[in-house]
């Protein structure tokens, strides 16, 4: 534990807890001392308060969830929502299911999280909300409509829901996060999902200005600041860790 984290004792619910962005913040967070609920479909190996096995997209899933936390807890001091899914190929040829599914997860997966979650930090006069976008939510990519689809919907939800929050006498805040490629599990199923081949993940490489990927860690750093007390007037934003992708 770190000492003397403003974070301590906090109430976090983390999505897509299992892997990737998830799982970092929730070892993260743990590390500060939170009280951290893993949420996921998948078994969460990263340490715990609290592990829920629930589908994001399921809204009976999220109503059980909230209920077991107050009762654990007591109190939610902040919402990250980190599930996701990504399915490549170009619009012509991708399926309707395909393009559900991304969605599905990306898009209602973090609607239900911010329609039960919201209106307790709401009641509560104080919470804050991460919801992790993409530069796929800024500029556009060929073979990614779908998942750039569903994070330009994150993006524009989450200013939206920064706005009603204001509306209310609290300290609700509600941010965005939109990290270039990161070196998370997400880049091996692009890989596999475009064949394969040695070579794709180099040529998704050379697509960064500064030829790497982004570390995970930078990521949750924004996390962990945008939860912080020092951003307390941050709210409806776009939080862009990306190394200068989006600056060409």
């Amino acid at each position: 534990m770190m000492a003397g984290s403003e974070h301590s004792g906090r109430v976090y619910l983390v999505t897509g807890a299992a892997s990737g962005i998830g799982a970092a913040t929730l070892t993260r967070l743990n590390d500060h001392g939170a009280q951290v609920v893993a949420i996921d479909r998948s078994p969460v190996s990263a340490p715990a308060s609290l592990a829920l096995s629930f589908d994001v997209t399921s809204e009976d899933g999220w109503r059980d969830a909230v209920e077991q936390v107050l009762q654990a807890f007591g109190r939610i001091d902040g919402l990250i929502n980190c599930a996701g899914v990504i399915r490549m190929g170009p619009i012509t040829g991708m399926s309707l299911a395909d393009f559900q599914l991304v969605m599905r997860v990306n898009v209602e997966g973090t609607f239900l999280g911010l329609k039960h979650v919201m209106p307790v930090m709401l009641d509560a006069g104080r919470g804050s909300i991460v919801n992790i976008s993409s530069t796929a939510g800024i500029a556009g990519a060929a073979g990614a409509g779908a998942y750039c689809a569903s994070k330009g919907a994150v993006r524009m939800l989450t200013k939206s829901a920064a706005l009603e929050a204001i509306a209310y006498p609290s300290s609700v805040r509600v941010n965005s996060v939109h990290p270039a490629m990161t070196e998370t599990p997400m880049v091996q199923d692009i890989v596999q999902q475009l064949g394969g081949a040695a070579e794709i993940e180099d040529q998704m490489r050379s697509l960064q200005p500064s030829g790497a990927f982004i570390p995970v860690e930078a990521v949750v750093d924004g996390i962990v600041f945008l939860l912080s007390d020092a951003a307390a007037f941050v709210n409806g934003s776009e939080f862009v860790i990306d190394n200068g992708f989006t600056a060409a």
